[in-house]
């Protein structure tokens, strides 16, 4: 008889990480390797990456997403020590600080965090696609979005990108369901990736800075539903439910982690 954690178990799976080297996408590469995954961890530096591979018992790898002919080799350099490329986490990111006002915004900050977010996701999926159309075995692909990408609040430059990422999610979704390739976009919410423990969010209005990006965002959090910051750990289980059998019918959402900041 089948069980529910037969569901949950990915033993024989290979995922690739990108950014897993720290914060939310260190706590993905964990989860996954926790449910049986093989995890190839990637960083924009090799010894963060290997230290969490290391931690993990997965491999590691260098890897700047926005470099379209690293990603294609890295996918294959990913099958070819692995054995195979079932699931992709696209995490890597930058996240730039309150970007407005939109005046002060240069175009070096525009393009280069946009060809970390928006075409180094891109290039992943396109060379994982091929990868995975190839095996014939199906796969998983999950972008990392976030809750600002329908509440903006960090600035156009992040928000936009994250917008992105969700509308790329969706109709790759479509193109490749034929295929047995599900794609998913996971939308984290306030979540601490700072070390040590997290402020306590205590209902009481923020200290207004004057910035109104940034007493957006901490009038949102001070009025938390959950009552508290997230930890990268509740992003990993999210991430281990898309990337299994959990999720088989599951493809082209927009899946909030955010202890119910989209409700507010």
């Amino acid at each position: 008889m089948v069980s529910t954690a037969d569901w949950i178990d990915l033993t024989g799976k290979v995922a690739h990480v990108t950014g897993g080297g720290k914060g939310i996408g260190k706590a993905i590469a964990t989860a996954l390797a926790m449910a049986g995954a093989k995890v190839m961890v990637s960083d924009i530096k090799l010894e963060t990456a290997q230290e969490t591979a290391d931690e993990i018992g997965g491999s590691a790898m260098a890897l700047d997403v926005a470099d379209r002919s690293a990603v294609d080799a890295a996918m294959h350099n990913t099958v070819s020590r692995l054995g195979a490329l079932d699931i992709l986490v696209n995490n890597a990111g930058l996240y730039l600080g309150y970007g407005g006002p939109v005046e002060d915004i240069t175009d070096e900050m525009w393009k280069a965090l946009w060809s970390v977010n928006v075409d180094g996701v891109f290039y992943c999926c396109r060379a994982a696609a091929k990868i995975m159309k190839e095996q014939g075995k199906g796969g998983r692909i999950i972008n990392l979005a976030s809750t600002q990408a329908v509440t903006p609040g960090v600035g156009v430059t992040y928000d936009g990108s994250k917008a992105a990422v969700t509308m790329m999610t969706k109709a790759l979704a479509l193109e490749l369901a034929p295929h047995g390739i599900n794609v998913n976009a996971l939308a984290p919410g306030p979540t601490w990736v700072h070390g040590g423990e997290p402020p306590l969010i205590d209902g009481q209005a923020p200290v207004r800075t004057g910035l109104p990006l940034a007493d957006t965002v901490a009038d949102r959090i001070s009025r938390l539903p959950a009552g508290h910051w997230g930890d990268p750990m509740e992003q990993g289980k999210a991430a281990v439910f898309l990337a299994s059998e959990m999720s088989s019918f599951v493809t082209g959402i927009y899946l909030p982690c955010d202890g119910g900041w989209l409700t507010l």
